[in-house]
């Protein structure tokens, strides 16, 4: 009996060792081959101008071949629209893209992280609206020009929107400002002006977003 009992416990202390002994080479491969991956700190973007500028911050990078940005519109489904190569930085990077050829409505942005190794990571969806068309600025007209108490203007609206109505002199203080609703299609509206002096000015009209503008001069006169 005790010889059984000797032979089971020298058993078991081998049987120890050697799954000890697995674990350490196991955790040993899992460090020698393992790539610390890297940080995604931060995604946003801004619409300026009908253009969005994207920004992304990555830290602890050294294995990324490079970034595919892929944008989709209302209608769904996303498409490659660039390539940026990763820089590989232990530090902390900053990228941007430019995208100057948005969709009308919104605009889905999505970061494809591709690594040297072929893995594959995506970021958060960052949405941007591009409520006025880019080539807006052509169907906005102010009349008359000059104008004297009342100035009036003619905008092409692709959908319902309010929008900010602003004055600004030639030293870009703003002299008026104001909100008014848009409908789909062409409107004509008006400011009043009394209080303004005689010169140049600006008339600025911007969705609520402040995503897109559009920007017609005038000249004030008594």
């Amino acid at each position: 009996m005790k010889q059984t009992t000797t032979i089971l416990r020298f058993a078991f202390a081998v049987a120890a060792l050697f799954a000890g002994f697995n674990s350490a080479v196991a955790q040993t491969t899992s460090n020698k081959n393992g790539v610390t991956p890297a940080l995604l700190l931060s995604f946003d973007g801004q619409v300026n101008n009908s253009t969005a500028r994207l920004n992304w911050v990555m830290e602890n990078e050294t294995n990324c071949k490079w970034f595919v940005i892929e944008r989709a519109g209302e209608t769904g489904g996303y498409d490659s629209i660039s390539v940026v190569d990763g820089i590989n930085n232990n530090n902390m990077t900053t990228y941007s893209f430019a995208d100057g050829h948005m969709l009308s409505g919104n605009n889905y942005y999505r970061l494809r992280q591709v690594d040297l190794d072929g893995a594959v990571r995506y970021s958060k969806v960052v949405t941007l609206s591009n409520n006025i068309d880019e080539n807006a600025s052509v169907k906005m007209s102010v009349y008359p020009n000059p104008a004297a108490a009342t100035l009036n203007y003619s905008v092409s609206s692709a959908a319902p929107q309010q929008v900010i109505v602003q004055v600004y002199n030639l030293a870009g203080v703003v002299c008026y400002t104001g909100q008014q609703q848009l409908y789909a299609g062409t409107n004509q509206q008006s400011i009043t002006l009394s209080g303004l002096k005689n010169g140049n000015y600006f008339l600025k009209v911007t969705n609520r977003e402040g995503s897109a503008q559009l920007v017609q001069p005038f000249v004030k006169m008594m």
